[in-house]
């Protein structure tokens, strides 16, 4: 769209801006800096806003979709409701040639253009979409270096034990060291929570218990967040850091992976006392969601919730309990063929692949600790300590020469043989439960109630 046919006609424009959490500090880049010459720019050529979208302490190295307010802005082009968007400068917008074109694909669909108000760019020649991926692949290129640079920043406090962010768990704080210490009063409820959960396998009842006895007003989703935290026992294991004595431990290593294995194989709270037999393995196709069971007519079901209780997904059918018996039965062998053929022809190559990548990112890992301390950005300590992590990780990584395990599956093979389904047929339905919770993974369910597929443990 030409600048000649958006001053035609009564232009609908809406106004983007985003800044880093560093880039805030810059001059010319704050929040009101950006909206009042995008504002002033509207206003001068008698555009109407429709909407002005802020991304706050959004990088752009990030994934589109984790931007909300440019997401919410794409909806409004979906719906037709904006002529043009508007912003300061092309890498507030974008730095991935990539997401870049993917984006413009929806912008041509809905007849919307795009303009920036500190830089001219030209989309109806060649030479301009030209300079456009040249402009895109200059600033992802810095967006990458800056990464890595974060990254190797990054493996070096966590190296240390210092925190990254001021966010920390229920039970810790930062101190003036910037590492985690415990709250002793805090640990003291962690500890009964673990302890109150050990007892009861609810994570509901325990979430009450708490609030009851504490006054502690945690929510469901954060009380399961708290049991799989490892920070619970000094680790930190996230984005592919690991240090193992990261801080104090608050919950011993026992207790944590006897917990860890009750969340796995705990089932799900029914008051009515029904043992559902597939409940956690069945799996809806469609949302990836378990089914849950109910009762009806004196036969067995499954359900999916998220279509029944939130209308989040087509998955409406029920799935009889008997007829997933009669399947598995008919076709365990099947499945078992199929997936030693699967692993056979994959797994080994998997394997080299995978040992390959990590070999390339503890090399580049050891290349930017190199240049940290060539530019005296970290001591000779901490380049020892971390030069020496890194190259026993290498050296253990290299060690690795054989071939991933196959899963065992002779407990499998037994449910197929003749005599089994006899025997089978005498067990209580929580016998039932536990043999298939041990020996299947999941089963998947489309809508048509059809099993499109099993994994095994």
């Amino acid at each position: 769209m030409k600048d000649k046919e958006l001053n035609d006609k009564l232009t609908r424009t809406a106004l983007y801006i985003r800044v880093s959490g560093e880039e805030q500090k810059i001059k010319g880049l704050s929040l009101e800096a950006q909206q009042e010459r995008l504002e002033a720019y509207a206003k001068e050529r008698g555009w109407i806003i429709t909407g002005v979208y802020i991304d706050a302490a959004k990088t752009a190295r990030k994934n589109m979709h984790k931007r909300t307010e440019f997401q919410r802005m794409m909806d409004s082009v979906k719906r037709n409701e904006v002529d043009i968007l508007l912003f300061c400068r092309l890498d507030r917008w974008f730095r991935s040639v990539a997401d870049y074109y993917k984006v413009m694909e929806t912008l041509e669909a809905h007849n919307c253009a795009w303009k920036t108000t500190d830089e001219e760019y030209d989309t109806t020649t060649a030479n301009g979409r030209l300079y456009i991926n040249v402009k895109l692949s200059i600033a992802q290129n810095e967006a990458d270096i800056d990464g890595e640079r974060i990254d190797v920043v990054f493996d070096s406090k966590v190296q240390h034990g210092t925190v990254l962010s001021g966010s920390c768990p229920f039970w810790c704080r930062v101190n003036s060291e910037k590492r985690l210490e415990l709250i002793p009063e805090n640990v003291a409820i962690l500890q009964d929570a673990f302890n109150y959960f050990e007892q009861s396998t609810s994570q509901r009842a325990t979430v009450k218990y708490i609030r009851e006895t504490y006054g502690v007003n945690w929510c469901y989703a954060t009380f399961q967040r708290m049991l799989r935290d490892k920070l619970a026992i000094g680790v930190y294991d996230k984005n592919g850091r690991y240090n193992p004595e990261f801080c104090p431990a608050a919950i011993s290593k026992e207790q944590f992976e006897h917990v860890q294995d009750l969340l796995i194989r705990n089932s799900r709270y029914n008051p009515a006392g029904r043992i559902y037999i597939f409940t956690g393995v069945l799996i809806c196709h469609e949302c990836n969601h378990a089914l849950t069971g109910c009762l009806t007519t004196g036969l067995y079901y499954y359900k999916c919730n998220q279509h029944h209780q939130r209308g989040r997904c087509p998955h409406n059918r029920f799935v009889r309990e008997d007829k997933i018996e009669a399947w598995l039965f008919e076709h365990l062998e099947e499945e078992i063929k199929k997936y030693e053929v699967s692993w056979d022809v994959q797994a080994s190559g998997k394997k080299r692949a995978a040992a390959s990548v990590d070999r390339s990112v503890l090399r580049r890992k050891l290349t930017k600790l190199k240049e940290l301390y060539m530019n005296d950005l970290i001591d000779l300590e901490e380049y020892k300590k971390d030069y020496e992590s890194l190259t026993a990780s290498l050296e253990k990584l290299n060690e690795m020469q054989g071939e991933p395990q196959r899963v065992d599956l002779s407990n499998v093979r037994k449910i197929i043989a003749n005599d089994f389904r006899e025997i089978y047929n005498s067990l209580t339905r929580e016998e039932k439960r536990t043999l298939w919770k041990n020996t299947l993974k999941e089963i998947r369910v489309d809508n048509t109630t059809t099993i499109t597929g099993i994994s095994f443990f």
